[in-house]
């Protein structure tokens, strides 16, 4: 039972977290990296990079079924398939693994199951091959296809296949929003991580798989499947760490947290990036935190506008969105705007990044056609600094050369620990808040399973959120600046005495979004803007009840805030 031969052997691993009408799953890229991660890492199976194709949220099956194709054709001797996101049963039975755009309406937009299976069976040239698919309803994937006379191995002459599922067929799947992967895909890094004490030198898929089993088990989760054929169970992927000379990753050590409610969709390109391991931080002096007082930083310290002036006419707006941010417009000759963000996250994560002169960490992201982003960790506080350069409105523009820009002025300020204090904000106003102070236990016992006393803080306490132990509820609190709401956001309503809106279904259908404004006001551009207290609750129930939930929380947290 040897290892695979690395030259010889293809992976594709597939993750999607960014959904159009379902609700996301931020967890699934920190899983679906780190899954890549292990894969490619030398003391384990030690795949090439180039031998392991990674899809984040692909848009169309076409781009699936060519990708898992074409690897499956170079592979000769073993080819691994790896899928997290939404998985949704079709009417005739077959397993849809669900693509951004694609819901219970729209299957058309997901990858049919019996689609991949078709690939591996006509085009796969690999000895030994393995799925493993961590969503709803995954267990299909094996009580429809490996049994009786449609056997895969029988078909496909293959004597080598293994099949692993997060759940049984007619199961739901668990992503804790509180945890840093989805729970099959935790213990099965776990385990590849870690290896299995009293376990062989060559981990076989049988052994990985009764360790992830077992303590799913013992943590009252989705009970995973599996199914070998021929001598499948005899696969080994990794060396067994546990009684290996192996040398072990840096462990995660905190969880980084990104805002998934804020306007500006950063989440995906942030979120792939936001788990992976810190490391070469370079022995610095100790010194005080440039940004101090998370709640007084000017983060407008970290942009200046002239510096873009090559690309446009630029403004700096300090309340473009809430108020762990600052943002630079530049207006291009052609029309189009790019939006310069400095975004701000409460904690730090643990990344691979290159090194600055100032000992900021520095981590650039998979360009996207609307955006480029950068990470920089500073060497004196545990927040993270996210640098992107966007589209604000259509127009070519040479978006990672504008954050580059944006980069190289915010890590000399962090470096040098020289942050501006901002002016104090409006007594009324919700930068005076707490977001975590907002929501007691009483409050929360509306919501099964969670626990009040554990909230998860962002940057300066400008957004909180909590997430239920005992099912997929997720309730999320945090403060907003912008152009005051209209019709078109939602239905209008009255909380403690404000305005309010309700808006079911804003960022998945089992999604509900409560809106409430705290104060109007005239903002530094002569705009009318205005503060709003944004209650976002997700989670698997009716919708009538995420809407009854989301806004007796809402009108909880209001009432706690003194009226401007």
């Amino acid at each position: 039972m040897p290892l695979p031969d690395p030259a010889a052997s293809r992976a594709v691993v597939i993750g999607v977290d960014g959904y159009r009408t379902m609700s996301p799953l931020p967890t699934v890229a920190a899983g679906t990296r780190r899954i890549a991660e292990l894969l490619t890492e030398p003391g384990l199976l030690g795949l090439p990079e180039e031998h392991c194709v990674v899809l984040a949220n692909p848009e169309q099956p076409a781009e699936v079924i060519e990708a898992v194709r074409a690897a499956a054709q170079q592979a000769r001797d073993t080819f691994l398939l790896y899928f997290a996101g939404h998985g949704l049963p079709s009417r005739d039975g077959d397993l849809c693994l669900m693509l951004p755009h694609a819901d219970h309406d729209r299957l058309f937009h997901a990858v049919r199951y019996d689609d991949l299976r078709h690939e591996l069976l006509t085009e796969c040239n690999a000895h030994s091959q393995v799925v493993i698919l961590d969503c709803c309803f995954s267990g299909t994937a094996i009580e429809r296809y490996m049994g009786g006379p449609d056997d895969f191995a029988d078909r496909a002459a293959v004597d080598r296949t293994y099949v692993m599922t997060a759940c049984a067929p007619g199961r739901k799947a668990f992503a804790p929003r509180k945890e840093p992967y989805p729970a099959f895909t935790a213990e099965l890094v776990q385990t590849l991580e870690q290896g299995v004490p009293g376990g062989p030198d060559l981990l076989d898929m049988d052994a990985v798989f009764r360790n992830v089993r077992q303590t799913l088990l013992a943590k009252g989760r989705p009970e995973p499947q599996a199914r070998a054929t021929g001598v499948g169970h005899d696969i080994a992927l990794v060396r067994n760490r546990a009684v290996g000379a192996y040398p072990l990753p840096v462990r995660r050590v905190r969880r980084a947290r990104f805002q998934s409610s804020r306007p500006t969709a950063v989440v995906t390109s942030v979120a792939v990036a936001a788990y992976l391991l810190l490391t070469g931080l370079p022995n610095l002096p100790e010194s005080r935190s440039a940004l101090a007082d998370h709640r007084t930083a000017d983060l407008c310290s970290l942009t200046r506008p002239a510096d873009f002036g090559r690309f446009g006419e630029t403004e700096q707006d300090a309340a473009y969105g809430n108020f762990d941010r600052c943002d630079v417009l530049v207006h291009r000759a052609d029309g189009g705007v790019v939006d310069v963000m400095v975004d701000l996250d409460g904690e730090r994560p643990e990344v691979t990044a290159t090194r600055s002169s100032h000992g900021v960490g520095i981590l650039p992201q998979p360009a996207e056609s609307d955006r480029c982003t950068r990470l920089l960790v500073p060497p004196h506080d545990e927040v993270t600094v996210i640098v992107s350069a966007k589209l604000a409105e259509d127009g070519p523009a040479p978006l990672c050369e504008i954050a580059d820009v944006a980069v190289e002025r915010a890590v000399t300020v962090l470096g040098k620990g020289t942050l501006d204090r901002r002016p104090d904000f409006p007594p009324d106003s919700l930068a005076q808040q707490d977001a975590c102070a907002l929501l007691d236990a009483a409050a929360l016992d509306v919501v099964p399973g969670i626990d009040a006393t554990d909230p998860d803080a962002g940057y300066g306490n400008w957004s909180c959120d909590w997430t239920s132990t005992t099912s997929d509820l997720h309730v999320d609190l945090s403060f907003d600046r912008g152009q005051p709401p209209s019709a078109e956001d939602g239905t209008f309503t009255q909380l403690a005495g404000r305005r309010a809106l309700i808006r079911p279904g804003a960022e998945g259908e089992d999604t509900c979004l409560v809106k409430v404004v705290q104060r109007t006001y005239v903002g530094d551009r002569g705009r009318t803007q205005v503060e709003t207290l944004n209650l976002l609750l997700t989670g698997g129930r009716s919708q009538d009840w995420l809407r009854r939930t989301a806004l007796a929380l809402a009108g909880e947290a209001a009432a706690q805030v003194p009226r401007a």
